[in-house]
């Protein structure tokens, strides 16, 4: 399916708006699902669009073998630094990981659900910019779809054109199944989510805890200084037995790292592996590091991978270095790093290497040279990494503001999920009229759509 009839579907979809209340009911549809389905960021409505993200039959396969090889040379890294002290502590660790590793590090398969987080460039290539080895938005992006499913608008189009919606949620029940199955057991496993939920996850974690009530996962939230015991092969908090560990957010995470020791039940159960820690204790950790991009990025240009994936990574990874002082390649070529950094600043980002929700990105393109400098001073003090500018490709996207549709652009970015095994099946798609997506930073959301004409 070539652009130009993606295209003529947009232009068709949008078209349809214009005809009778379609849009209107739409609009009306879409904001009764966020609001039953909490699709809400502190409250906030994260609906906005009136149009899925339309992708090609042909690009929706590229992004899923782009996703596949880095989410495997991923995999590779993260076992290969439960296994090395010396590549772990080239990734620039915070100095408590190499704590994790006798807990699961070196125990394969716990993969459950991850996230790749990248943008489709003018050139339609997808280029992966993160990966979040516990990521939000399965359960957001599944309501947000079905109800595109059924909009009056959608019913019209597919009269036209055949849409398949790749899945999320229904993905996240299949994986912790297998997850279950791997722990010799069967059915659902009972999870034990550690909190408190941030102010910013709230409104997620309700929506994410009433859909695994719904499909029978027995689930309590829970702190370290609770009940626990461990004793005959079972890990128990009060008279509730744990399958698996996981957190809410980062507060929870912490509360597990700082309460949880090497004695404590939890930490015994995840060891002996009667209880699981969902996604991995140690791996949840490393791979959430954007040091392994990286060295994902080094190694492609310096020729460590078979012809094939390293033709993948070269063509799905932007450029990526840890920020230190040293001579590198940059196509083709031998650069001083840092006087070249900070020379080219509209052309990079740089990111602390353990920080996520955006919190300190610095688009070089969207700051003064004197601030950059500062910038660049600091990452040489810490952990950071330059990682090439991915050009962002905006799009018009129709929007009901009451009065009728008017067409805003929107930047996009694609963030394909990986489940067990690495297979990838589904999309949080993130818009923005800014360069910062993120739902923290005013990001909203839409659903992504695989067209193809009838």
């Amino acid at each position: 399916m070539s652009s130009t009839v993606l295209s003529d579907a947009i232009a068709f979809h949008d078209d349809l708006l214009q005809q009778g209340d379609l849009a209107r009911r739409t609009h009306e549809l879409l904001e009764r699902t966020a609001r039953e389905n909490s699709i809400t960021y502190g409250g906030r409505g994260l609906h906005r669009v009136l149009r899925p993200f339309f992708v090609t039959p042909e690009q929706h396969l590229e992004i899923r073998r782009g996703a596949f090889a880095v989410y495997q040379t991923l995999e590779e890294l993260a076992a290969r630094a439960a296994r090395d002290p010396a590549f772990l502590a080239s990734l620039a660790p915070q100095g408590w990981e190499e704590l994790l590793v006798p807990v699961d590090g070196l125990r394969p398969g716990q993969a459950v659900v991850g996230r790749l987080d990248g943008f489709l460039g003018p050139d339609g290539v997808i280029r992966f910019i993160e990966f979040n080895p516990d990521p939000g938005g399965p359960i957001n992006s599944h309501h947000l779809g079905q109800a595109f499913d059924v909009a009056p608008v959608m019913e019209a189009f597919g009269r036209r054109y055949e849409v398949t919606r790749p899945a999320t949620a229904p993905n996240l029940m299949r994986s912790l199944g297998a997850l279950q199955a791997r722990g010799g057991r069967s059915g659902l496993p009972t999870l034990a989510l550690f909190g408190p939920a941030s102010p910013d996850d709230a409104d997620e974690e309700v929506a994410y805890q009433q859909y695994l009530e719904a499909h029978g996962v027995r689930q309590r939230i829970v702190t370290s200084e609770d009940d626990w015991t461990y004793a005959g092969g079972v890990l128990r908090v009060g008279d509730f037995p744990v399958d698996v560990v996981t957190y809410i957010s980062s507060v929870g995470f912490g509360g597990f790292v700082v309460g949880c020791g090497p004695d404590h039940p939890v930490t015994r159960a995840l060891t002996d592996g009667a209880a699981q820690f969902l996604n991995g204790l140690f791996r949840s950790v490393i791979l959430r590091t954007k040091a392994l991009f990286a060295v994902m990025s080094r190694m492609a240009d310096e020729g460590a991978f078979d012809a094939e994936r390293g033709t993948l990574l070269q063509r799905h990874l932007p450029w990526t270095r840890l920020v230190r002082e040293e001579h590198t390649s940059r196509d083709g070529a031998s650069v001083d790093l840092v006087p070249w950094i900070a020379e080219h600043r509209e052309h990079l980002v740089l990111k602390p290497v353990n920080e996520f929700g955006g919190n300190g990105v610095t688009l070089g393109w969207r700051t003064d040279a004197d601030t950059w400098k500062a910038t660049l001073q600091r990452a040489l003090g810490e952990a950071w990494v330059v990682q090439e500018r991915v050009p962002m490709q905006p799009q018009a996207f129709p929007v009901f503001d009451g009065g009728g549709v008017r067409q805003q652009s929107l930047n996009s970015d694609l963030n394909p999920f990986l489940w067990e095994h690495g297979r990838q099946e589904g999309f949080l798609v993130r818009q923005s009229d800014s360069s910062m997506l993120n739902l923290a930073q005013g990001g909203s959301l839409t659903t992504l759509a695989v067209v193809r004409a009838r």
